[in-house]
């Protein structure tokens, strides 16, 4: 934890970050842009691509995903022109530099204060969305959503978006914690599920261990194989004082419901 942030980019250690992986079994990690030294993040400089893949290579990890927290505080459909104007051009510019290090999906947090709450939000977004669908297609990139919209209401926002490119991210622990039950959600838009956060919470704690929660695991993963889902997982669970240790722990959690129920 960093400056009381659950997730923030490791700027000090992110090299470490590979070695880490590679301990605790993992074929992959997420990047994360935030706002923590925005400009020293390596994603955003050519020479910091290069570490970035140098680092893949040594330690064979994957990075085929961005966390774009950075949209949090610089929504792209910001009613203040100069911040939605600027967060347009941060995903402007991922888009052409993600590919060089190998991701192929950004996910982008429409929650909390950057969340999609009035009629005018969701035509700003369906609009840049489809406007991009040439450039994803072009740079072989999806947008991946995080929202805290209803299921319902997400099912309605993909029916304005044309491009199969923009998927949802969809994170277990969240959905606990807004009350939204999988039953509800996965059968409604599983299809267009671009990966997974593995998480756990209840409504009145933000991550909590797994299997401590209100998370029903069984439940989600019953459903991700009757959609017949393929796709990645990504750990963003609770913090311990050993997390290498616990990492192991929860690598090993998900991979039992993965070869109980996907295999």
């Amino acid at each position: 934890m960093l400056n009381g942030k659950i997730q923030s980019f490791p700027l000090s250690s992110w090299r470490k970050e590979f070695q880490l992986a590679k301990e605790c079994g993992f074929d992959m990690i997420e990047w994360v842009l935030d706002l923590t030294e925005l400009e020293q993040n390596p994603i955003l400089d050519e020479t910091g691509r290069r570490d970035i893949s140098l680092m893949q290579q040594i330690h064979c990890i994957g990075v085929p995903f961005i966390c774009c927290d950075y949209f949090m505080e610089y929504p792209l459909h910001s009613k203040i022109s100069k911040i939605r104007i600027q967060a347009q051009k941060m995903l402007s510019k991922l888009l052409r530099v993600c590919p060089e290090v190998g991701i192929r999906g950004i996910e982008i947090p429409f929650i909390g204060k950057a969340g999609i709450t009035t009629d005018e939000d969701t035509e700003c977004i369906t609009t840049l969305f489809n406007d991009l669908t040439p450039q994803l297609e072009e740079c072989n990139v999806n947008l991946l959503l995080e929202t805290d919209l209803a299921p319902q209401k997400i099912s309605l926002l993909f029916e304005q978006i044309r491009s199969s490119r923009i998927q949802i991210n969809y994170d277990t622990g969240n959905s606990a914690y807004w009350g939204y039950k999988p039953d509800d959600e996965i059968p409604l838009y599983g299809h267009r599920i671009g990966n997974i956060h593995i998480k756990d919470c209840t409504p009145e704690a933000y991550s909590v261990p797994l299997g401590k929660g209100a998370v029903n695991f069984d439940l989600v993963f019953q459903l991700l194989r009757e959609v017949d889902y393929r796709g990645d997982f990504i750990l963003q669970t609770a913090r311990d004082n050993d997390n290498v240790g616990v990492a192991k722990i929860y690598r090993q959690f998900t991979i039992d419901y993965i070869e109980r129920y996907l295999r």
